[in-house]
């Protein structure tokens, strides 16, 4: 399962090499990352062997955690939803 998370801004003292880097470890055998770019992170989610609910959880998460702003979406299958949702 594909997941984007979309943002305007990134918090405060924290670099798209730093959250590439925490959430590659945050999910670990449970997705990976597929890409990235201005404004966006790509990942696919594992959903043959684990319910990818856990994954979706674990990167919002994160997000809400590190600061990022209220605007901050994570997209999937095409439906963007809030991180503070």
């Amino acid at each position: 399962m594909e997941l984007i998370i979309r943002y305007t801004t990134l918090p405060e003292r924290l670099e798209a090499e730093k959250v590439k880097a925490d959430l590659a470890d945050l999910l670990e055998e449970d997705g990976w990352l597929t890409g990235s770019g201005s404004g966006y992170f790509e990942m696919e989610l594992e959903d043959e062997k684990v319910n990818p609910k856990y994954g979706i959880l674990t990167v919002k998460n994160y997000l809400q955690k590190v600061g990022f702003p209220p605007d901050t979406a994570i997209e999937l299958a095409g439906t963007p939803v809030g991180i503070y949702e």
